[in-house]
C-alpha cells in the first residue's frame, strides 16, 4: 500500500525534483529538522555579520536606511534592547542602569541590526534554496549521527519514526 506522501510525489512532483523529494519522504523527520536547523543558521549568520560589518566599518548603506523592513526591525530591535537593558534614552540613563549604549549611539547601533535584519529578510528567496539544497548532507552528517548517539545512550534505536 503506497502512502499518501509517495502518491502525491509521484503525481505532483516534476521528475526533475523527484530525486530530492524521495529522500524527504524516506526519512523526513531527520531531513525536516536539518531544514529547520540550515534555515535558522542561514539567518543569524547574515544578520550577526552584516551587523558586525556596519558597526566595526561604521557604513551603512544609504539605500537601505529607509524601508518598511527597517522601519519594523527598528520598532522591534529598539524594544527589545531596551528591555534588555542594552540601550537607553539619555533622560532613561539618569536612573543608575548602566547601559552599552545611549543617546545616538544607541540610535546607530539599532538602526545597524535594522538593516542587517531588512538585508538578511530580503535575502530570505536564496536562503531557502540553500537550506533546501543542504538540507539531505546537513541530515547525513550532523542530524542523524546526533540522532543514533542519542538512541544509543537512551537505548532506542536510530532508526524509527522516519529518522533513518
Amino acid at each position: 500500500m503506497m502512502c499518501w506522501f509517495k502518491l502525491l510525489n509521484s503525481c505532483l512532483v516534476p521528475n526533475f525534483l523527484r530525486p530530492y523529494t524521495k529522500r524527504l519522504i524516506d526519512a523526513p523527520v531527520s531531513h525536516v529538522t536539518s531544514f529547520l536547523i540550515l534555515h535558522e543558521i542561514t539567518a543569524i549568520l547574515p544578520l550577526l555579520g552584516l551587523f558586525g560589518l556596519f558597526h566595526y566599518s561604521n557604513w551603512l548603506p544609504e539605500t537601505w536606511t529607509e524601508g518598511k523592513w527597517v522601519k519594523e526591525g527598528v520598532e522591534k530591535f529598539s524594544r527589545y534592547f531596551k528591555r534588555k537593558g542594552w540601550i537607553a534614552d539619555d533622560e532613561d540613563n539618569t536612573s543608575g542602569k548602566r547601559s552599552k549604549w545611549t543617546g545616538e549611539q544607541g540610535v546607530r547601533v539599532v538602526l545597524e541590526v535594522a538593516v542587517a535584519y531588512a538585508i538578511t529578510k530580503a535575502l530570505l528567496p536564496a536562503r531557502l534554496i540553500l537550506s533546501v539544497w543542504a538540507t539531505p548532507w546537513f541530515a547525513r552528517v550532523f542530524v542523524l549521527p546526533i540522532t543514533r548517539l542519542f538512541g544509543r545512550l537512551f537505548g532506542r534505536s536510530g532508526g524509527k519514526m522516519g529518522i533513518s
